[in-house]
C-alpha cells in the first residue's frame, strides 16, 4: 500500500465519524474527513490531521520495522501532535498491508 492508496481509503473510510482506540488502547477517540483534514474529537479535546504531517509520519514508518512501526516512541523527534492519533488510524487502516 503507498500513502495515496492510505488517504484515499481515509477520504472514503471516514466520510461519516467512526470510533477508534488509541495505540495505548485506553482511551478512544472519533475521526471524520472533512474539507481536507481528518477531524479527531476526543473527550477533551478537537484535532486536526493535515494530509502532510500523516505524509511525514508514513514516511518514517517506512523505515521501521514492521513490528516496532506503530509504536509511539519511535517518532520521538517528529513533533506532531496529533502523533498517536495518525498512528492509530495508520494501524487500523493499513492492517495487514505491506507498506510502500
Amino acid at each position: 500500500m503507498k500513502f495515496e492508496e492510505l488517504w484515499d481509503i481515509l477520504v472514503k473510510g471516514l466520510s461519516e465519524t467512526k470510533q477508534f482506540q488509541s495505540l495505548s488502547q485506553t482511551s478512544e477517540f472519533q475521526a471524520k474527513y472533512l474539507g481536507g483534514r481528518i477531524h479527531i474529537t476526543t473527550q477533551n479535546s478537537v484535532w486536526t490531521i493535515e494530509r502532510s504531517d500523516m505524509h511525514k509520519i508514513w514516511n518514517k514508518a517506512l523505515t521501521l520495522d514492521e513490528n516496532i512501526r506503530f509504536k509511539h516512541f519511535n517518532y520521538n523527534q517528529e513533533n506532531i501532535r496529533t502523533l498517536s492519533f495518525i498512528l492509530a488510524l495508520m494501524r487500523d487502516f493499513v492492517d495487514k498491508n505491506k507498506m510502500e
